[in-house]
């Protein structure tokens, strides 16, 4: 090969990456004219190049004045002074522009910038694919608990209120039926408010109980002193106007300074079909009951509030008026679920009733406790990324069974966001604290809970934001 071929060959070489079909077509004729006369096959244009690269270097213009000085006229039909030269990397020509070559494509030389892309392409379609999917569970729970309501759930209309940080409060109700579902005033015996830092790495619960008495706007009286129980408002609320969530949001907002946004209210039947959604082979818990009038238990009889409705299970037992009263239920006898104390798996059925029970010697007290404890396991075990798209048929599922306002987005964007971004656990409290109040009467005659009200003020404020 003579000299001016070399060097074109050389040039070609430099630009490789930039070469229109032509000009590759040149370069590969040089290529394999050049590795013929070493002796090397013209099989493969890859190895030629590679051969190339190891001495080609040796006619660039910008080689240091050391290189310059150990310069020696190859010869060019010599194999054995050539296969000698030292490889340096070839600094490619950036001015040259080629015309394209759409059948073969630029050479990409750079397989780690490549293998990068390749793998940033790989996790975005994993990522769009597992959105998808979830979103179409979404959707499948949603059409299974609009199928077990026998239609969409009518809200009420609510004046929300946010705070100021940023963060949300949401106003959980768990009644015997949703307002309007039936001619009957729905009554709550759980209120609690979630709170979730505009983070979602704090996610706070804090449960009322609701024989507290307080203020509420346009029902108590003037004495200058609390004199409604808490969850009366919610009821009154329905019994007069149908707005139960607004005027409890309102008597919440009097007394405590607490800002609810959203609400949720779900009833008995609604919250085991939602567990069962979540945990088809039931949720493990920690069963804890107090005494009963003194007595230790190591099965617990729980009024069964479904059985009238959904029928009886194994683990019922009728029991009578007299069986009943000697273990402290006012109310006569009935149908009860035996719940034994200790570790065991719970559907949904019996989770409520768990959750419900207040007949132990700690009355309302013990049941708040065991309904934090409930919500706490549920967030805990939602965590578990087994459960993402369960998890989200689930939320569907509660989405279409339970009458809130929050919007589905919330529930496919900050609901999962929140469980899998909160640290740690679910942190949980009660207002007032255990024993930290004194009996007193409501307006109706009725035993209730005198509190230091400007003492849980500061503190709903402190754990619920303004």
């Amino acid at each position: 090969m003579d000299e001016k071929k070399f060097k074109r060959l050389q040039y070609l070489n430099q630009n490789v990456d930039y070469l229109s079909i032509r000009e590759r077509q040149e370069y590969y004729e040089l290529l394999n004219e050049y590795n013929a006369l070493q002796g090397y096959s013209t099989n493969d244009s890859d190895e030629y190049r590679d051969h190339w690269e190891n001495y080609s270097n040796e006619y660039e213009p910008d080689a240091s004045p050391q290189d310059s000085r150990n310069y020696k006229e190859p010869n060019l039909t010599n194999r054995s002074s050539l296969k000698s030269r030292p490889k340096s990397k070839l600094k490619p020509n950036k001015n040259h522009r080629s015309g394209g070559d759409p059948e073969l494509g630029n050479h990409q030389p750079k397989n780690k910038k490549k293998r990068k892309k390749h793998w940033f392409r790989w996790i975005l379609t994993c990522l769009i694919v597992i959105i998808v999917v979830m979103i179409g569970f979404f959707i499948y729970g949603y059409s299974r608990g609009v199928q077990h309501e026998g239609g969409t759930i009518k809200n009420e209309s609510f004046t929300g209120q946010t705070n100021s940080d940023g963060s949300t409060n949401i106003l959980v109700l768990g009644a015997d039926k949703r307002p309007g579902q039936s001619e009957d005033v729905a009554h709550t015996d759980s209120i609690m408010v979630l709170h979730i830092s505009k983070d979602h790495k704090t996610v706070r619960l804090v449960s009322f109980m609701r024989d507290t008495l307080v203020t509420v706007p346009g029902v108590s009286s003037y004495s200058g002193k609390p004199n409604v129980k808490i969850n009366a408002a919610f009821t009154i609320g329905e019994q007069y106007s149908k707005q139960g969530i607004n005027l409890l949001s309102e008597t919440l907002k009097e007394n405590f300074g607490v800002n609810i946004q959203y609400y949720a209210v779900l009833d008995f039947s609604s919250f085991a079909t939602v567990i069962d959604s979540l945990f088809p082979s039931g949720v493990e818990i920690d069963a804890k009951f107090s005494t009963i009038n003194g007595v230790k238990m190591t099965e617990v009889p729980v009024p069964d509030d479904l059985a009238l409705t959904e029928g009886k299970v194994s683990s019922d037992k009728v029991l009578s008026a007299s069986q009943a009263a000697a273990l402290g239920y006012p109310d006569g006898g009935g149908i009860f679920m035996m719940i034994k104390q200790g570790t065991q798996k719970m559907d949904g059925r019996t989770l409520l009733n768990y959750a419900r029970f207040r007949h132990d010697d700690q009355g309302d007290a013990g049941r708040v406790a065991r309904q934090q404890q409930v919500m706490s396991t549920v967030i805990t075990k939602l965590k578990n990324p087994l459960v993402l798209f369960t998890g989200s048929s689930a939320l569907g599922t509660a989405r279409a069974v339970t009458m809130t306002n929050i919007p589905n987005s919330f529930f496919l964007t900050n609901g999962l966001g929140t469980l899998f971004g909160m640290q740690g656990g679910l942190n949980s409290t009660t207002i007032p604290a255990v024993n930290d109040w004194t009996n007193a009467y409501d307006k109706y005659g009725g035993l209730g809970l005198s509190i230091d009200m400007n003492k849980y003020k500061t503190l709903a404020q402190e754990l619920l934001g303004q």
